[in-house]
C-alpha cells in the first residue's frame, strides 16, 4: 500500500476495535510481506500471547479490505483470488476424513490455518498474502489458539501506517461486551482513576434535579441563574495539555479563576462555547466549581455498570477521549478538504451570505445541536464548510444541495475517503436537502439541517421552530442567540485554522 501523504490523509477505519497480545506491551516494528500483523476482535484470545500485559486495544485503517466471513461473490476480485489460491496447491485433501475438500470450504470453516497439522500454516500464508496484494487489509475466520473449536473474526494487515491505537472509549465497548464488570472496574480503579471519578457524578445524579430545585444554594446558583437567563454560556477548565472538557468533568463558569488554578498547577486552560446553562449543575461543594451534565448524558442508572452500558458505543467515546476526539484525529484529511473547498470557492462572488462567515457560526452552531443529541459533531462540522461550497450565485439556486452532494460523490476517495460509507451517505443527503424545508428523522441530519437554519437571520428571515428538529434548536433562547451571533459576528468571529484565500475573479451569475 502507498504511504504518501496523500493516502494517509484519506485512510478510514476498516475494523472494529481489534485486539493483539503482545508481551513487552507495545507493538512489534516487524510488518511487511514475511510478517504480517495479527489481531483478533477477542480479548481473551489476544490475552493468550499478553503475558504480563494488558493486549493492545487497536483499530486498522486503508481503503479497502477483504472480508472472507462474508464475501461478496459478485465481484470478480474476489473469485479470480480464490481461483488463483486454490491452484496454488495440488491437494486439498483434509487429514481427518480424507475426503476431498474445495479451498474456500477451509476458508469459510475457520480451519484453514491448521490445515498441515503441524503449525507451519503454509496455506494460511499464502491466502494471506494473495489477499493483502490486493487489499489493505483482510478479515477471515480461525478456530485456533483458545477458540475450542469455535471460529472468530481474524484481521490481518501487513503495513504499521495502517494501524492506529484505539481511544480509550473505543477501547471500552469490547471491554463491557467480553469482560465480568468487576475485571473492568479493577481496571479502571488502576488505570483510569479519574473517569471512574466522572462517571460516578454523572450515574448518581437524579435527571430530575432541575434549577428550580437548588434555590437554596445561593452564592453559585445566583451565577447559574445569571448564566441561565443570557443564553448559551462558555464553561472553563484546568486540565492536561491536548484535552477537553468532557461530561462529568468540574468546570468552571469564571474563566480567571479556572485560568489561576491552570497556572498554578501547570495546566492548560480549556473552554467549551456554546454551554446550554441548564447542562451545568452545581454539585454543591466549591461554590466555583460546577459539573457539566449535557442532558444526552442524563441517564437514570443503578449503577456505574449500568450507566456505561446504557451511553451505546458513540456516546462511550465522546466520554472517555472527547466530542471533538475523532475530528482531532482526522484533522489532517480536514485541513486537506477545507484547503480545497476555499481555494475553488469564490468568496467575492458568493461570500457575503453563503460564504466562510456563514460557514463558521454553522458549524458552531451545528456543534452545539450535536452535543444536545449526544451524537459525534464531525457530520456536522464537514457539513458547514460543504452544503453551500457548490453554489453559483447568492440567488435562490435550487440545485446548489444537489451539486454538493455530486461533489461528495465524485470525490469520495480523494477527498472524502477519512469517512465511513454511512458517514458519507448521511453528509450527501443532508446537503441535498439543506435548502427544502424538509425535517428529518435521523439525528446527524437534524444537527446538520437545523444548524443551517439557524443562520437565516442574515438573509432577513427569523428561524420557525415549525422547520426546527431539535429540542434546543427550536428554544426561544437558542433563536434569540443565533441572533446575536449574527449580529455581533465581526466581533466575535473565531480564526480559521486555514484562511480564505484572496477574492478571485467573480464569476458571472448562473
Amino acid at each position: 500500500m502507498n504511504t504518501d501523504s496523500k493516502s494517509v490523509a484519506v485512510m478510514r477505519d476498516l475494523s472494529p476495535v481489534v485486539f493483539r497480545g503482545e508481551s513487552d506491551g507495545s507493538l512489534k516494528a516487524e510488518g511487511g510481506l514475511l510478517y504480517p500483523y495479527f489481531f483478533t476482535e477477542r480479548y481473551d484470545q489476544a490475552r493468550l500471547y499478553a503475558g504480563p500485559t494488558e493486549p493492545l486495544a487497536c483499530v486498522i485503517q486503508g481503503s479497502s479490505f477483504l472480508d472472507m466471513t462474508a464475501p461478496d461473490w459478485q465481484n470478480p476480485l474476489i473469485q479470480k483470488l480464490i481461483t488463483d489460491f486454490a491452484a496454488e496447491f495440488d491437494d486439498w485433501t483434509c487429514r481427518y476424513s480424507g475426503e476431498q475438500r474445495d479451498a474456500m470450504s477451509y476458508i469459510e470453516s475457520g480451519d484453514l490455518y491448521d490445515y498441515e497439522g503441524t503449525g507451519e500454516a503454509t496455506r494460511w500464508n499464502t491466502f494471506i498474502r494473495f489477499a493483502l496484494d490486493e487489499f489493505d487489509a483482510v478479515r477471515l475466520l480461525d478456530c485456533t489458539d483458545g477458540t475450542h473449536n469455535q471460529p472468530v473474526p481474524i484481521w490481518v494487515t501487513r503495513n504499521r501506517d495502517s494501524i492506529r491505537m484505539a481511544g480509550l472509549g473505543e477501547k471500552l465497548t469490547p471491554m463491557l461486551e467480553q469482560r465480568a464488570w468487576p475485571e473492568v472496574r479493577n481496571w479502571l480503579e488502576r488505570e483510569e482513576p479519574d473517569l471512574l471519578e466522572r462517571i460516578k457524578r454523572l450515574s448518581f445524579i437524579d435527571p430530575g434535579d432541575e434549577l428550580k430545585h437548588m434555590t437554596r444554594y445561593l452564592p453559585p446558583v445566583n451565577q447559574l441563574a445569571a448564566a441561565y437567563q443570557g443564553g448559551p454560556v462558555t464553561v472553563w477548565r484546568a486540565g492536561p495539555a491536548g484535552g477537553e472538557i468532557r461530561p462529568g468533568d468540574l468546570v468552571d463558569l469564571d474563566r480567571d479563576y479556572a485560568a489561576q488554578h491552570a497556572a498554578a498547577n501547570g495546566v492548560e486552560l480549556h473552554a467549551l462555547e456554546l454551554v446550554q446553562p441548564s447542562d451545568v449543575r452545581w454539585p454543591g461543594t466549591d461554590e466555583n466549581e460546577f459539573i457539566y451534565l449535557p442532558a444526552a448524558w442524563r441517564i437514570q442508572a443503578e449503577s456505574c455498570e449500568d450507566y456505561l452500558r446504557r451511553l451505546g458505543p458513540e456516546r462511550l467515546r465522546m466520554l472517555c477521549d472527547g466530542e471533538k476526539s475523532a475530528a482531532a484525529r482526522m484533522k489532517p484529511a480536514l485541513d486537506r478538504l477545507q484547503h480545497h473547498i476555499l481555494s475553488t470557492f469564490d468568496s467575492a462572488a458568493l461570500g457575503e451570505y453563503h460564504g466562510f462567515d456563514h460557514w463558521q457560526r454553522v458549524g458552531l452552531h451545528g456543534c452545539a445541536v450535536a452535543r444536545s443529541l449526544g451524537i459525534d459533531p464531525l457530520i456536522p462540522h464537514i457539513f458547514a464548510l460543504v452544503h453551500d461550497s457548490q453554489r453559483w450565485d447568492e440567488g435562490v439556486d435550487p440545485n446548489h444541495g444537489r451539486r454538493a452532494a455530486d461533489f461528495i460523490a465524485s470525490t469520495r476517495e480523494d477527498l472524502f475517503g477519512f469517512l465511513s460509507d454511512d458517514q458519507v451517505r448521511l453528509l450527501a443527503k443532508a446537503c441535498e436537502v439543506h435548502s427544502d424545508g424538509t425535517v428529518e428523522r435521523e439525528l446527524v441530519l437534524q444537527a446538520c439541517l437545523d444548524a443551517d437554519r439557524l443562520d437565516l437571520w442574515r438573509v432577513g428571515i427569523e428561524p420557525s421552530p415549525g422547520l426546527l428538529a431539535t429540542a434546543l434548536a427550536k428554544s426561544p433562547q437558542t433563536i434569540d442567540f443565533s441572533h446575536q451571533l449574527w449580529s455581533g459576528w465581526d466581533h466575535l468571529r473565531p480564526s480559521p485554522s486555514v484562511h480564505p484565500p484572496k477574492p478571485r475573479r467573480r464569476l458571472a451569475p448562473r
